[in-house]
């Protein structure tokens, strides 16, 4: 067997595993790119499950997506591993460290593996004893870094980034003009999902938002973002509001169309979620409503323009690293004191801040 802990100072063929979920796949870009600047002329490949794949599929900086097909079970895993066994792999770098990640690095047999940090025990002392050695934690981005620093790759300061095709452009264009959004429009945008119920400000907090926005914002169109899983959460939002400037497209539209409406709007409301960071990896301003989780755990925006609004008085918080289904303490006032009052004044300074900087630059 080859040595895995040998050093590999030049390597031809990496393979980086993340398997989930969109934010955590978006965060893994900035490893991408400089990995590629450091070996330019070395094989980049990424093993990810088949949902997440199209955020890597146009990424110029890599060569090839493994797809993991989770309905092929341990039988399409184990062919996988042999695909990967067969393209011997100098160094893989295992971003997710759990089951089926460890399983594939162990059957593509590289002669270097590499692996991410979690941080479990300072994370469960955090979360479940509130005992918070965490301040100086890295954001995620940056610990997917670390775990390639013996590579001699660091931070190059320009952030997570996405790319799509030209069809992805097309479509959001198809959907833009079946809403009436003609290509000047100003948009404003939102997101009401996340992955569990206390990352979820409440979606009549965003009914009531977009009542707002609409009266003291009627130039622009609101646009509702998500999967069909955020439908109900949409149909709440435009129900509440009166006229055709709001248009709900959760479910309606692919992960990339919808970053493309992210990049063409101004700001983007969201909770604690995937097109967050999309907003984030495509440059437009994110306001981040954070329930049940901190900056300490790594997800929180990182661009100087896009701001959090959290509720920092609470002992409970966080009370889990991903969210629950329900309240643990059954009153869920780290959303539920976020008000939508709250949130309009500090999306108005957002964007008053924004106007400044955009007079600034044409003067």
């Amino acid at each position: 067997m080859r040595n895995r802990h040998k050093a590999v100072k030049d390597p031809g063929k990496i393979l980086i595993l993340r398997l989930s979920s969109i934010g955590d796949i978006v965060l893994t870009s900035p490893l991408v790119r400089v990995l590629r600047r450091r070996f330019p002329r070395a094989a980049i490949d990424f093993v990810v499950k088949a949902d997440f794949a199209p955020l890597l599929e146009h990424n110029p900086n890599i060569d090839t997506v493994h797809v993991i097909e989770p309905a092929a079970g341990l039988t399409g895993l184990w062919h996988l591993g042999q695909t990967l066994r067969n393209a011997r792999y100098d160094i893989a770098i295992d971003l997710h460290k759990n089951f089926r990640s460890r399983f594939l690095v162990h059957a593509c047999r590289a002669r270097r593996v590499l692996r991410y940090q979690k941080h479990v025990w300072r994370r469960g002392l955090y979360v479940k004893l509130k005992l918070n050695t965490m301040r100086q934690a890295m954001p995620i981005y940056q610990r997917y870094l670390a775990a390639a620093a013996e590579l001699n790759v660091a931070d190059d300061g320009a952030g997570t980034e996405l790319f799509w095709s030209h069809e992805h452009e097309q479509e959001a264009e198809r959907a833009a003009q079946q809403h009436g959004i003609s290509r000047g429009q100003a948009l404003l945008a939102v997101a009401p999902g996340a992955g569990y119920f206390t990352k979820r400000w409440p979606a009549e907090y965003f009914a009531e938002l977009a009542v707002q926005l609409a009266k003291h914002y009627s130039d622009f169109a609101l646009v509702i973002l998500g999967g069909p899983q955020d439908a109900e959460a949409g149909r709440a939002i435009t129900n509440a509001v009166a006229g055709d400037n709001v248009i709900d497209l959760t479910g309606r539209c692919s992960l990339l169309a919808s970053a493309v409406f992210i990049k063409r709007s101004r700001l983007l409301v969201a909770n604690d979620s995937g097109l967050m960071h999309i907003a984030e990896a495509v440059k437009t301003p994110v306001l981040m409503l954070a329930g049940s989780t901190t900056r300490e755990l790594g997800f929180f925006p990182q661009r100087a323009h896009s701001r959090v609004l959290e509720n920092q008085t609470l002992a409970c918080r966080p009370c889990s690293h991903l969210g629950y289904d329900a309240c643990p303490a059954g009153h869920f006032r780290c959303m539920r004191e976020l008000t939508p009052a709250l949130v309009l004044a500090e999306l108005q300074h957002m964007l008053r801040l924004a106007r400044s900087a955009e007079e600034l630059h044409d003067c």
